[in-house]
């Protein structure tokens, strides 16, 4: 027989089973740091929308107000060009005569002006030193002119002053005859007074006394007329001397009435003149903006343009693109301008060549209804930052107009934790419904 073993109790005989208490430790430790990772840890809440890329702004064709002669076309089509750099040139032959005309005109007008006003002040007028043989002629045209009718206002003085001399001379004569007759009558009066006694007393006879009145008053009235002579011949002199004045300030004010035509027409040819000036530059057409000629509708030189007829056609160059993004309507409300996005052009691998940095700068005001699949949506715009995604190399890869687009519009940041417990939110808002 066996030796019978001793008798031991069951606590003593179990173990515990160490292995699975730690591991359920371990799983809830891990479970701890996931829910504090989770609850830490925020990602951005974003929107995605498929779009394409849409042209940054819209064909400009060029044209010439004017118009005219082509006289060299400087571009091809595909040709790249920095605003302001000529395009095609045209004859500046009519817009410059015609600047030239007008410039003729105004320096003529202020040769003008100049002497008139040197008329009016009484000096010698003082010109410009001519820039061309044409305002040298017209310099001398206008120094003649002011020599004839300085002689002419010299010969106007002169008659004038032969008429004020002729007067002065005739109210002198007018004088003298007056005295004479003043002398006469006062002898006539003198023999009167003494006749008149010696008649009384009958020494002289009567005749002789009326012969005497007779005298007197025959005297008296030469008297009067001389003295009636030397008034007329003053209202001659004095009637000289205003016409003199007259005529002198006719003279000024004929000068004056042209000195207001030129200065009047003078003010029109300077206004002018920048659009003279200026349609002489447009006759070298120059490109508004950066840009790729699209196409050249001249093609002949020597060929005639009509005013406003198309000469060119550019694409406007860019330094950022448009994508038109399709935003689900349930998402719109989480879009608005400004927000951040970033484009994946599907053309490229965003594994390899990465996203483009953009925002949002318009949003459609109402939503979109597919007819095709009856889905609604609403149109977003994103301009990015660049206009090109670069290789490795550095090189620029082309991105035209009509290449999709992944867009992700990126929202507010949200914690992981809040999204696992998103479904767990909206079940609570719908439980115990019916």
């Amino acid at each position: 027989m066996s030796a019978e073993l001793p008798f031991q109790p069951p606590a003593t005989t179990i173990k515990p089973r160490v292995p699975a208490n730690i591991i359920l430790w371990v799983i809830a430790a891990f479970f701890l740091i996931f829910l504090i990772w989770a609850w830490l840890t925020e990602i951005d809440r974003t929107v995605r929308a498929i779009g394409k890329v849409i042209p940054s702004s819209q064909l400009q064709v060029i044209s010439n107000l004017e118009g005219g002669v082509i006289e060299s076309i400087l571009v091809r089509t595909g040709q790249d060009v920095k605003r302001g750099a000529p395009l095609v040139r045209l004859s500046p032959v009519q817009p410059g005569a015609e600047l030239e005309s007008n410039r003729a005109s105004s320096d003529a007008l202020q040769s003008k002006i100049i002497r008139l006003e040197a008329e009016i002040a009484g000096r010698s007028p003082v010109f410009p030193q001519p820039r061309n043989p044409l305002m040298a002629s017209q310099i001398a045209a206008e120094q003649s002119l002011h020599r004839s009718r300085m002689a002419e206002l010299a010969s106007l003085g002169n008659v004038a002053a032969a008429r004020v001399a002729q007067a002065r001379r005739a109210i002198t004569e007018a004088s003298a005859t007056e005295e004479a007759r003043i002398s006469a009558r006062e002898t006539a009066r003198a023999d009167l007074n003494l006749l008149r006694p010696l008649v009384q007393e009958g020494i002289e006879p009567r005749r002789s006394l009326l012969q005497a009145q007779n005298s007197f008053a025959v005297s008296s009235s030469e008297a009067a007329g001389a003295a009636a002579a030397v008034g007329r011949a003053r209202s001659v002199l004095t009637e000289a001397q205003a016409s003199a004045q007259q005529q002198k300030r006719d003279w000024l004010s004929r000068a004056a009435d042209e000195l207001t035509a030129a200065r009047a027409d003078m003010s029109v040819r300077q206004a002018a003149m920048p659009a003279y000036e200026y349609k002489l530059t447009r006759t070298v057409v120059r490109a508004p903006v950066d840009g790729r000629i699209n196409r050249v509708f001249v093609t002949t030189v020597g060929g005639s343009v009509r005013p406003g007829d198309p000469l060119l056609e550019m694409v406007p160059g860019r330094d950022s693109l448009l994508i038109e993004a399709a935003v689900a309507a349930k998402d719109i409300a989480s879009v608005r301008l400004g927000q951040k996005a970033k484009v994946h052009i599907s053309a490229y691998d965003s594994a390899i060549y990465g996203s483009m940095e953009g925002s949002v700068v318009a949003i459609s005001p109402d939503a979109v209804v597919n007819e095709r699949t009856g889905d609604s949506h609403y149109l977003v715009r994103v301009r990015t930052a660049s206009d090109a995604i670069t290789d490795d190399a550095g090189r620029r890869l082309a991105i035209g107009p009509g290449m999709g687009a992944d867009v992700n519009l990126l929202g507010d940041k949200r914690s992981i934790l809040a999204y696992i417990l998103t479904p767990l939110t909206h079940l609570s808002e719908t439980a115990f419904r019916e």
